[in-house]
């Protein structure tokens, strides 16, 4: 693999201040990382405090046509998208729109749960909620129409579940409520807050669909071609199974262009540098798009448990705590169909960090991701 040169400046900010070596090694352990776990691309944004940031790409975009991953190439985030619909439930919280500790049948009268849970556990994941598997892997093509929060929530069961208090359990259930609650306290489409309220003030180059802009851009998504997901996709995504494979490529399967039909769990596409704003965001200690003692409350540990890969040590609202050798980091990991994403902070650290590679997520990926940012993380000197 190659590594791309970055820019002296990229999207008006200044670089990170390390040294000319430490970039070296971060590129070349990128670059062994990815051609050790049979990545075709891959790309990490950094930044500081004050941001200032920093874009290594290596690898591949696409394979055919061959096309170079570089800071521009755009990919899934994925489940990295619940950090944006938990940034929205935030302004709505501080504008009084929502009580994180009313029920959320409060907002949704007509929602039939098997027992009273509220925002804040769906936001923190303890609501004891049990998810659907087909409704959250459900995709369409790209260009297509995506339906709206309320059709993509009702293919999920609602019904079933413990009760809620118990400990933080992942499930992407919750974020399908958020979204449609969203929805109904904002007055618009969910998807259309988002890109108002959070990601147009950020400055932010994402959004929930291909964007004309973005088409060239776009990163093709691989599935390992004997991967177990296979044969399992006839029964977890019907119909999709007949398009979204596209070709092999030795041993690797390449997908059709989609998107992910439930946006707030993880519709968001983008390239690593429209990523970097909301973690600068989360990085300030001041106003800003959110105040201060919200995004204090986001990265406070709401629900005990592991939620995460690598990070075990609770949940806050949206973010997953970790620790290694003693020094927090804020998470959340991303997977789906053809791609694998990071997203995480270091408050100590003063430095945010995405990661965006186009092949399906999976515990080595995830761990090659942790290893990534530790040393990133490291040569912060921090």
């Amino acid at each position: 693999m190659t590594t791309e040169p970055t820019n002296s400046r990229i999207g008006g900010h200044d670089r990170l201040g390390r040294s000319g070596r430490m970039d070296q090694d971060l590129r070349a352990e990128l670059n062994d990382a990815s051609a050790g776990l049979g990545v075709p691309g891959a790309v990490v944004g950094i930044i500081d405090a004050d941001s200032a940031v920093d874009v290594f790409a290596v690898g591949s975009a696409s394979l055919a046509p061959m096309r170079p991953a570089s800071a521009e190439t755009v990919f899934h985030l994925f489940s990295g998208t619940k950090l944006y619909t938990a940034t929205a439930l935030m302004l709505l919280v501080e504008h009084g729109a929502v009580d994180l500790d009313a029920p959320v049948q409060h907002y949704l009268p007509s929602l039939e749960l098997p027992h009273e849970v509220t925002v804040r556990q769906l936001a923190s994941h303890d609501s004891g909620l049990a998810d659907t598997l087909r409704a959250f892997v459900s995709v369409h093509r790209a260009g297509a129409d995506a339906p709206s929060t309320t059709e993509a929530l009702a293919r999920y069961r609602l019904d079933k579940g413990t009760e809620p208090g118990g400990g933080a359990s992942y499930r992407n259930v919750n974020y399908a409520l958020l979204g449609e609650l969203i929805s109904e306290c904002s007055g618009v489409p969910y998807t259309e807050f988002v890109m108002r309220s959070v990601i147009e003030p950020l400055g932010a180059d994402v959004a929930f669909s291909y964007l004309p802009g973005m088409v060239e851009r776009q990163a093709t998504g691989f599935l390992p071609r004997w991967s177990p997901v296979r044969p399992a996709m006839r029964w977890l995504m019907p119909g999709a199974h007949q398009w979204l494979p596209d070709a092999p490529h030795g041993r690797l399967l390449s997908l059709s262009p989609f998107g992910l039909d439930t946006a707030s769990i993880g519709g968001l596409v983008g390239s690593a540098p429209g990523f970097l704003p909301l973690l600068g965001e989360m990085l300030s200690a001041d106003d800003g798009l959110l105040r201060a003692d919200s995004k204090r409350e986001m990265l406070t540990p709401h629900a005990s448990g592991v939620a995460g890969i690598m990070s075990r040590d609770g949940v806050g609202l949206g973010w997953k705590r970790g620790l290694t050798d003693g020094v927090e980091f804020w998470n959340h990991e991303g997977g789906g169909p053809g791609f694998c994403t990071e997203t995480r902070l270091y408050p100590s650290a003063g430095i945010g960090i995405v990661m965006l590679m186009n092949l399906s997520q999976s515990k080595r990926l995830s761990r090659a991701c942790h290893q990534l940012c530790e040393s990133i993380r490291q040569a912060h000197g921090r």
